[in-house]
């Protein structure tokens, strides 16, 4: 018999992973069930990680699904609403609270829909250890009728999709009460696990990215190649991702345990900025403007890293602002600093959460759905504080943000 997924050049190599699973039970399964038509079975995504949600909206249109992605958990009841999916995939978020709001968006999609089938999606370790052993009341009765760890193998994961839709309905649909543990780990160390949580979250949603269109890329590559290639270019930008994820948590680790050594010499701020917006010509999303004046702006700095902090601050602009609009910089000295302002006309930050926003892995409310670390911000300011300057929210609206950074001048 001849394997339909080889061609002239033989068949594509399996990870341990791929080839566990095709001698596995849930093979048989899979393949048992392949019968039932699904091509009119509607299923709901909710994943805030854009790249990663597009990769599974291809994978679930392959495999003859109807899909609806949405990035905001509090859009998951006029989802349900509007679309009547026969089953919800919910990204797990991290951390200790993004976690209990995760068991709480499952239960209630229960108390509404007693019927409906829901997926964990997630990263979490935690919450896969908890989930798949059952080990908690929140477990049992949240209702998840599978999980599906990132990253996947495709043919598990659409396994465990149809064992999803086919499930029986859960036993019960009561709410759900967590209580805190009086015994259990203390702020600080909640604040460490849920940064290490976080961190594993970031790395591993573009390396699910990664492994899916890989996947992908193998089983198009002979019978359709400009997809083929489509697909290994995303994985390609993925891991691109990746490293720069990786950086950004060096970098955070560097800073807190004092282990970032400064190549500091004079120059003038004034080029850096110019050659941090020559690195964004190419972008077809912003314009730039840069407006300065003919004063002293020499700094004693580490040129890399405020090459690092002024990228930071102009990919945000264009990430977080409409394709077209202008985005304004501007550099002066005030007293015995230079300033850089950085002004796009983008989404804005909400003002309840304009003091969090340097936190570590912190994203607005209004940027959730765009890919990101939440490192950046933190690690600009951390850097600029080293080198006895300041970064700084100046003004924030609907209408877009500025971004301030002041670093003292040269003698």
């Amino acid at each position: 018999m001849t394997n339909s997924s080889c061609g002239p050049l033989g068949c594509p190599a399996l990870s341990p992973r791929e080839a566990a699973f095709r001698r596995s039970p849930t093979k048989r399964k899979w393949m048992a069930i392949q019968s039932i038509d699904l091509a009119a079975t509607p299923v709901l995504l909710v994943e805030d990680d854009v790249v990663l949600s597009k990769l599974v909206a291809t994978l679930l249109a392959d495999a003859g699904y109807r899909s609806v992605t949405i990035a905001n958990h509090d859009q998951i009841a006029g989802a349900i609403d509007r679309f009547d999916p026969r089953c919800v995939i919910l990204d797990g978020e991290v951390g200790r609270t993004g976690r209990s709001r995760s068991w709480q968006d499952a239960a209630a999609i229960r108390r509404a829909h007693p019927t409906l089938p829901v997926l964990m999606f997630t990263a979490d370790a935690d919450a896969l250890a908890e989930e798949r052993a059952g080990i908690s009341a929140r477990s049992r009765e949240a209702g998840f009728v599978g999980v599906v760890s990132k990253p996947f193998v495709v043919e598990e994961f659409l396994a465990t999709l149809k064992g999803a839709v086919q499930a029986p309905p859960p036993a019960s649909s009561d709410a759900i009460v967590v209580f805190p543990d009086p015994s259990g780990p203390s702020a600080a160390e909640w604040a460490r696990i849920d940064f290490f949580t976080a961190a594993v979250h970031e790395l591993k949603t573009p390396l699910a990215t990664i492994s899916g269109q890989m996947q992908l890329a193998r089983k198009l590559m002979l019978k359709d190649p400009v997809r083929g290639r489509a697909a290994m270019e995303l994985a390609f930008g993925q891991i691109e991702r990746m490293t720069r994820l990786i950086a950004g948590v060096q970098d955070y680790l560097r800073l807190k345990t004092n282990g970032l050594s400064l190549e500091v010499v004079t120059f003038d701020l004034r080029d850096a900025v110019t050659q941090a917006i020559g690195r964004h010509e190419y972008e077809e999303t912003a314009r730039f403007r840069f407006d300065h004046s003919d004063d002293w702006t020499h700094v004693r700095a580490d040129p890399e890293r405020i090459a690092q902090i002024l990228d930071n601050l102009l990919n945000n602009a264009v990430k977080y602002s409409a394709p077209g609009t202008p985005i304004e910089v501007a550099l002066t000295t005030v007293g015995r600093e230079a300033q850089v302002r950085v002004r796009d006309h983008g989404v804005g930050v909400p003002a309840d959460e304009c003091d969090r926003l340097f936190a570590p892995y912190y994203r607005t409310s209004r940027t959730r759905a765009i890919p990101g670390s939440g490192l950046g911000l933190h690690v600009s300011r951390r850097l600029t504080e080293r080198h006895g300057g300041r970064l700084w929210l100046d003004n924030s609206s609907d209408a877009g943000s500025v971004f301030a950074l002041a670093l003292p001048l040269a003698d």
